[in-house]
């Protein structure tokens, strides 16, 4: 890993292209032909079909969750940033919490890693001219979510560093006036536009340091006061630059799905200091949800929209769990898992905890039987490339779902999620379907309370025989696997005895 800029280019302070900084007057008009939804394209007056939404609980309350979330039930979570430049993390910090951890020299070792690593006079910020995301091509990521299954992807627009990932008035720390010199947001929401992806932006409302949050940020080995690269003084970080950001996202990039995050008060100690935000904050996220809403429903065409509950706002259109659980819980209302494939979110080298194929197939069943949407996450490299172990696990599970994807796409659980290894959907077409996350033998017995009757022809996606044979005894349903499925496809992987899932589908289930 190289500790030094590369040379032959003139540089600020901290590795700043000069030319960068010379050209941060244009970055309130790159708007121009962006990817997003100008007045222009936003079509006629038409007759409202309902009232404004206004920034009131009230009024928020009453917007409903977009069908094509309810419907989906896989996305593809983007965490790319300048993080990916040292894509380096530990046990208590994945690497897109770098610029914390590095400030953190009770807890973890990234503190003494970016010291030998780097020096302790090279901030983190010289990080930001290194992202180039010269190996970035937009149609490429399109085409692999397309062949992954996946319905909507969500990119992270701006992380807890500050570095964001599209033009703005608010701020000059982003990707089109240092580092790549484009607007990457935009790159990736034109490749997308036209295809049947949702697109979604992740968005960090506080960072980890800012001189308008109280929080500038400083050497930390030598604890004296260093610049905030692109910083542009405000008075109120809410309205002057968070609310900017956000308004530029909406009505720039006409967005399916806002997510936010970044919105708590943290102190987690090591002498990393308090981030985020103090710890009495208004957000006033409400009157950006009315403004989202609205737009959506003012422009051209309609369409449905929805943000996570991480904005504390008055509404939120579904909750998202974040993170491995032991176990997940059947929701009555859509909800929605987001996991890593490893240990972090961003791109780190080497890295490890490096889930298998099968095992994030059998997250995505686990989730969807619950009512949940599972949003699965990427960490592309700085170059813009996406290593070659995550496109393979979404390739894997883009075979899967081409198979099994009936039980998967608007589906809705039933009464009861899972007895053991099986989990349970019910169809779009009404089929109930009975999932095993295990080798089933060549008898798969199942409880008798499920709704399989006399008549129903049980069969096994991806298998050509037409039925199953099944009958019903003491122990419950006894359905008859093809000898064949038992090797195979079922065996488990080198590693672990980790199975992809098998679906049995039963025509006229879905009776409760």
């Amino acid at each position: 890993m190289p500790r030094f800029l590369d040379g032959g280019m003139a540089l600020h302070r901290y590795g700043i292209p000069r030319r960068a900084l010379l050209a941060s007057a244009v970055g309130a008009g790159v708007a121009a032909g962006l990817g997003g939804v100008g007045s222009a394209a936003l079509g006629a007056e038409r007759p409202r079909r309902w009232p404004r939404y206004e920034p009131t609980p009230e009024s928020l309350a009453r917007h409903p969750v977009a069908r094509w979330f309810r419907q989906g039930k896989f996305g593809i979570f983007i965490h790319w940033g300048a993080y990916a430049v040292p894509h380096w993390g530990d046990d208590a910090w994945s690497s897109e919490w770098y610029l914390y951890a590095m400030n953190a020299y009770a807890k973890g070792g990234v503190y003494e890693h970016h010291r030998a690593t780097y020096g302790q006079d090279y901030p983190y910020d010289a990080f930001l001219s290194r992202f180039r995301a010269e190996r970035f091509d937009a149609e490429s990521w399109v085409r692999l979510f397309e062949r992954a299954g996946a319905r909507y992807f969500v990119l992270t627009s701006k992380h807890h560093d500050g570095f964001q990932l599209f033009p703005n008035s608010a701020s000059h720390r982003n990707s089109a006036l240092i580092g790549p010199r484009r607007d990457l947001v935009g790159e990736l929401f034109r490749a997308a536009r036209g295809t049947g992806l949702k697109r979604g932006l992740y968005y960090s409302l506080g960072e980890f340091y800012n001189p308008a949050l109280g929080t500038a940020p400083i050497n930390p080995y030598t604890r004296e006061p260093i610049p905030y690269t692109g910083y542009k003084p405000v008075t109120d970080y809410v309205e002057e630059y968070e609310h900017v950001h956000l308004r530029t996202l909406i009505h720039r990039y006409d967005p399916d799905i806002l997510w936010g995050d970044g919105h708590g008060s943290h102190d987690f100690a090591g002498g990393a200091g308090h981030i985020f935000r103090p710890e009495r904050w208004d957000w006033r996220s409400d009157e950006i949800l009315a403004e989202y809403y609205n737009h959506a429903e003012e422009r051209g065409r309609p369409k449905e929209v929805l943000v996570n509950d991480r904005f504390i706002a008055s509404h939120a259109d579904y909750p998202a769990v974040e993170g491995d659980k032991p176990s997940y819980a059947l929701r009555a209302a859509p909800w929605e898992a987001c996991l890593t494939m490893s240990r972090s979110w961003g791109y780190m080298d080497p890295t490890y905890r490096i889930k298998s194929k099968e095992k994030l197939v059998q997250l995505l069943v686990d989730i969807v039987s619950k009512n949940g949407n599972l949003l699965l996450n990427i960490g592309p490299r700085a170059d813009g490339t996406i290593p070659d172990w995550q496109r393979e696990r979404l390739l894997a599970i883009g075979e899967w779902l081409d198979v099994n994807g009936s039980a998967v796409y608007g589906s809705r659980p039933w009464r009861r999620a899972e007895d053991g290894p099986l989990r349970y959907t019910v169809g779009d077409d009404g089929r109930f379907n009975i999932i095993t996350l295990n080798r089933p033998g060549p008898r798969l017995t199942a409880p008798a309370d499920l709704p399989i009757r006399d008549g129903d022809r049980v069969r096994l996606l991806g298998h050509p025989a037409r039925r199953l044979r099944w009958s019903r005894t003491a122990d419950g349903i006894e359905i008859v696997m093809p000898a064949a499925e038992r090797h195979g496809p079922l065996a488990p992987s080198a590693a672990q005895d980790e199975v992809y899932p098998m679906v049995l589908s039963v025509a006229n289930g879905g009776r409760s």
